[in-house]
């Protein structure tokens, strides 16, 4: 019998890293709805050759072009030949997720929800739909505090587990380096709206002192590129086992979204050592803490970033350098898998 049953959307890399952990606890089956995305991410970006633990991919493609009937016939399959203590969906935002609930046991089914109160509605109709999902749910594994105010906002009265993050990064050792400040700003992520894009680029454009690099691909690139002055470097995608390279010609990094789950990438950061300015929508923004690590600012408003920006010289970056590189990622991950036992 296993510990869980667990179905997630796709194979992304941090989803492999934190079920192969959790296989080395715990007996888990995993449920792949898709086997990738047609949302635009670097190559390796979703693979199950990694995979230590049982699993089934139900569609071999683009999770947008799946047929969701048949995933539903296949889950229907594999529930009633699989035994298992727990199941565990990962949203209700898929038809898929919504057929489990239903049909499980409510005692049995688990909710790993990284949505957070800012980007998820609560109230009206979609708020009622989501109290529905939720009258099926035991146990909510929620990543963060943002998270937790959507369950109290939902008024959820089962048991929630804080995860502190969705998944476990890529950890390749590197050589660490002091910096010293050279005015070199990078975002890593998609390019689309709701990232807040447009928000940065403006900034940049008003301190040509400071340069700004984007490494990602979405549909307001070509936008953006064509808004942007010369301190504005647009680099394409490049694939997870790079990064560190990047993180390293950089100083600071920056995510100014106006709807982020979590976002992992800020982990990567701090891993690698780079101090983070962070948008207070952001559901991972509780790890930055203001003069520390980095800062947490209002993706709305930006003469207090440009002031936090202008703010930089040497002395503070190597400050919050060398807490970022103090950060202690391998025992937020130990809680992380810890919250599943």
């Amino acid at each position: 019998m296993y510990d869980y049953l667990i179905v997630t959307h796709i194979p992304a890399f941090y989803k492999i890293n934190l079920y192969n952990e959790l296989a080395k606890r715990l007996k888990i089956f995993v449920i792949f709805i898709s086997s990738d995305t047609s949302q635009k991410r670097s190559n390796n970006f979703s693979s199950v050759n990694d995979a230590l633990f049982d699993y089934e991919v139900l569609y071999q493609g683009d999770f947008q072009k799946r047929k969701i009937f048949k995933n539903i016939l296949a889950i229907q399959t594999i529930l009633s030949t699989v035994k298992f203590k727990r199941i565990l969906v990962s949203g209700w935002d898929l038809p898929e997720f919504w057929y489990i609930a239903f049909t499980s046991k409510k005692s049995k089914n688990c909710l790993a929800l990284e949505s957070t109160i800012f980007e998820s509605s609560y109230k009206g109709l979609k708020g009622f739909i989501k109290k529905i999902f939720l009258s099926r749910i035991s146990t909510v594994f929620a990543s963060g505090s943002l998270h937790c105010d959507l369950l109290k906002a939902l008024n959820f009265h089962g048991d929630i587990k804080i995860t502190n993050g969705v998944g476990i990064i890529n950890k390749p050792e590197f050589i660490k380096t002091q910096k010293k400040f050279s005015g070199r700003f990078l975002y890593i992520g998609r390019i689309v709206d709701i990232k807040n894009l447009k928000f940065l680029v403006e900034i940049f454009n008003a301190m040509p002192n400071f340069t700004l690099a984007i490494i990602g691909v979405g549909e307001q690139q070509e936008f953006l590129q064509s808004i942007s002055n010369k301190n504005i470097i647009f680099r394409g995608a490049i694939e997870n086992k790079f990064i560190g390279a990047e993180f390293a010609k950089n100083d600071v990094f920056i995510l100014p979204s106006l709807i982020e789950p979590w976002g992992l990438v800020v982990e990567e950061a701090l891993y690698f050592g780079l101090p983070v300015l962070i948008s207070d929508r952001c559901g991972s923004s509780e790890l930055i803490k203001n003069g520390i690590n980095g800062f947490v600012f209002d993706p709305t408003d930006k003469n207090s970033l440009m002031q936090i920006i202008r703010n930089f010289d040497d002395e503070m970056l190597q400050n919050l350098c060398s807490n970022a590189d103090s950060y202690d990622i391998n025992a937020k991950d130990a809680q992380q898998i810890s919250a599943y036992l």
